[in-house]
């Protein structure tokens, strides 16, 4: 490879030129246009806030069932209520 200053410049400008001409190129690119949703997309969209909001309206439901079998099955001690006694 020859040493003088002209040649690495102009292996410079090429490499310039060269990352212009890309750059370019990705500068016009776009991504394509979303198709139409899908019927997937639509049930989802509609079910989604849904589901959550039945979920919603149940959770006191759930912890009052979470209550009736924590009661049922307490053997009448409550690890709890022992923590701050000694043994």
């Amino acid at each position: 490879m020859p040493s003088d200053p002209d040649h690495v410049l102009d292996a410079i400008d090429g490499v310039v030129e060269e990352w212009e001409t890309l750059s370019a190129d990705a500068m016009r690119w776009a991504p394509p246009e979303s198709k139409s949703p899908d019927l997937m997309t639509e049930v989802s969209e509609i079910i989604g806030p849904l589901v959550n909001a039945f979920s919603q309206a149940l959770r006191p439901v759930s912890d009052a069932f979470e209550r009736a079998l924590t009661a049922a099955f307490d053997d009448g001690h409550d690890e709890d209520d022992d923590a701050g006694r000694p043994a």
